[in-house]
């Protein structure tokens, strides 16, 4: 296997810089141009090294991504009760929708062709829909409410996160949507 000249090596790691920087301030359908552009490199080395957007948001993304899903899967997980754990997961996935474009995105499936980064979502659905059964399990949580709900929720932050015309407000509805899931008791 022939080992790449650092010339190739070094434009690589300044366009997962860059590429970092930028998709965590904007979120992941930024300009490949803007991302060639401050990496200081051709389009054509961006898709020498990485083969297209998803390969590029793969090489960058999944890492930090994964970290701040992992930090919020044991914060939840270090909560008292099933209704305690699903309300903390959901207020701390809008948080992250919120302040982390990049990870709003993937939670969206925007790039479904980033294999990786879907692959993260995936063990945090997972995570989701393990919450919304604990809370049925022990009575919590209205037989109404079903997984499918949980991801409609979130993804309902996320456009809204995403939407500079979005009318104020539009989070406490989805509290109170939440709130209302729940059994009083």
């Amino acid at each position: 296997m022939r080992v790449p000249r650092r010339d190739a090596r070094d434009n690589a790691a300044r366009l997962r810089s860059v590429a970092l920087d930028l998709f965590l301030a904007h979120g992941l359908d930024v300009s490949l141009n803007e991302v060639v552009k401050a990496a200081g490199v051709s389009i054509g080395t961006l898709y020498n090294h990485f083969g297209s957007r998803e390969g590029l948001i793969d090489a960058v993304v999944p890492e930090v991504v994964g970290a701040r899903l992992q930090t919020l899967a044991a914060s939840v997980a270090a909560l008292g009760t099933p209704r305690a754990r699903l309300a903390g997961f959901v207020r701390g996935m809008i948080d992250l929708q919120i302040g982390d474009p990049a990870l709003n995105d993937a939670v969206l499936r925007r790039y479904p062709d980033a294999v990786a980064l879907l692959d993260i979502c995936a063990v945090t659905a997972e995570l989701g829909r393990r919450l919304v059964r604990e809370a049925h399990a022990d009575g919590s949580l209205s037989a109404d409410f079903t997984e499918d709900d949980l991801v409609g929720l979130l993804w309902l932050a996320g456009t809204a996160g995403r939407d500079p015309a979005v009318p104020p407000g539009w989070r406490r509805v989805l509290e109170r949507s939440l709130d209302s899931a729940f059994l009083s008791g």
